[in-house]
């Protein structure tokens, strides 16, 4: 790396052992527990002994990516390679649902497979199926923002608001009990009245409400892109914005915050996001809103212009995905672009405009990048479990594992058995198996 990638990230590369410490014992603490196993044959009576093999097969924390480019290359062997890298790494899927392009004619909605093909916005029922085949966590992103709006949106604001509400209702009609995780307001604080003056001053609160009986399984988040970083206590702008909506009830069911390596901000304000006491500071701040916190947009560059930028992201992704893991409020981290050539506003596979950032994880052939590999490591590799239990009836029957789906192979004398469980925080460090 050059000189200037190297003050970029020296804060998170420096020897830190407060930060080590958080890190080792955040991640024990917090995305692990003591699983207790009960076992019972069919008649539901105990079981006296087995040889129990259990593995994670999906973490309860949310590793996501956009899956705008799904089915989205000209050639249907990159898109073969597109949904394989996915499937590889991340359980979680973000769904486009831009407004303008979601319908750029009035009434006219572009859920179904085979709808008009519009770049980086595939039709969000393939992406639903590509979920389903992989068993990802779908989210839909988002239902309302000031940009992104259809021309033919009307400009009188109640007028508006009317027009909106129709919109989440018919997503709501359709997705409501497919997808249960949705962007509600998206980065209102970049909202400027005076130039788009359709909103009327309330509408974040008043998109929540509308929403809230629409999607009454699903949670409603906040997303937001302003400098996050800047913690002033309980004076911080998102958390201001976000402790309101709350204290007048409305049903926020976690934070976004954006985190784009954008040149500018790179500039102005690396040494606040780039250091991680700021990030543990800001995120002690954040969970004081009791919701959870997930990073809901992460670009992290591999610019040509500082030296080894492979490396740069390799260090700092890594370093990132471990902060922000190990600290109990953050849900889940969300990537903004898989593959190099496919960010917005760029000609597909070219380095020019966004795509001069190199923020994917693997290059636009799909071969890996470090970072890919790195991230690999973590997720499926060190932040894994894998592990067995010698079952006595009356024994302590516990293995230690970070929280999550598992399949469990049960050994017993009459037969082997696979079950399915999930074990969270909410199981209360119990999981009963029934063999039938």
């Amino acid at each position: 790396m050059n000189e200037e990638a190297k003050k970029y990230c020296r804060f998170l590369t420096a020897p830190d052992a407060e930060t080590d410490f958080k890190i080792k014992y955040g991640t024990e603490m917090y995305r692990k527990g003591f699983c207790h196993l009960v076992l019972k044959n069919a008649g539901g009576n105990p079981l006296d002994h087995a040889e129990v093999k259990v593995k994670l097969t999906k973490h309860a924390f949310r590793f996501g990516c956009n899956a705008f480019m799904q089915g989205q290359f000209p050639e249907q062997e990159q898109n073969a390679q597109y949904e394989e890298c996915f499937a590889s790494i991340f359980n979680e899927a973000v769904i486009p649902f831009y407004w303008s392009d979601l319908e750029p004619e009035d009434g006219k909605l572009r859920f179904e497979s085979g709808s008009t093909p519009i770049y980086r916005r595939p039709p969000p029922d393939d992406v639903l199926a590509f979920c389903r085949r992989n068993h990802i966590t779908p989210k839909g992103h988002p239902l309302c923002w000031h940009c992104f709006m259809p021309e033919w949106a009307p400009t009188d604001p109640e007028e508006f608001m009317r027009r909106l509400y129709r919109r989440i209702k018919e997503i709501a009609e359709r997705y409501g009990d497919q997808i249960f995780l949705f962007d509600c307001v998206n980065e209102s604080q970049t909202h400027f009245p005076l130039k788009n003056q359709r909103f009327p001053h309330d509408y974040v609160e008043r998109v929540f409400r509308m929403a809230d009986p629409l999607f009454p399984n699903a949670r409603l988040l906040y997303n937001d892109n302003q400098c996050w970083w800047d913690v002033q206590g309980d004076c911080s702008p998102v958390y201001l914005l976000v402790s309101r909506l709350l204290e007048h009830g409305c049903r926020v069911g976690g934070l976004g915050l954006q985190y784009h390596m954008f040149a500018g901000l790179m500039q102005t304000q690396s040494e606040k996001f780039m250091d991680p006491k700021v990030l543990y500071a800001a995120l002690d701040q954040f969970g004081r809103l009791q919701i959870p916190v997930n990073f809901s947009e992460v670009s992290v560059i591999s610019r040509r212009d500082l030296g080894n930028g492979d490396l740069f992201q390799e260090l700092v992704a890594e370093k990132l995905y471990r902060i922000w893991f190990s600290h109990p409020a953050v849900e889940g981290i969300t990537w903004w672009n898989l593959v190099d050539g496919t960010a917005a506003y760029a000609p597909l596979g070219s380095e020019l405009g966004e795509n001069s950032l190199r923020a994917g994880l693997v290059n636009y052939d799909f071969t890996p990048k470090p970072a890919f590999r790195a991230l690999q490591n973590l997720i499926k590799k060190e932040w894994n479990t894998e592990t067995s239990v010698d079952y006595q009836e009356g024994g302590d029957n516990v293995f230690h594992g970070f929280y999550g789906d598992y399949t469990a192979e049960i050994c017993t004398d009459s037969g082997t058995f696979t079950k399915q469980f999930t074990f969270s925080k909410n199981t209360a460090g119990t999981v009963l198996l029934k063999l039938n």
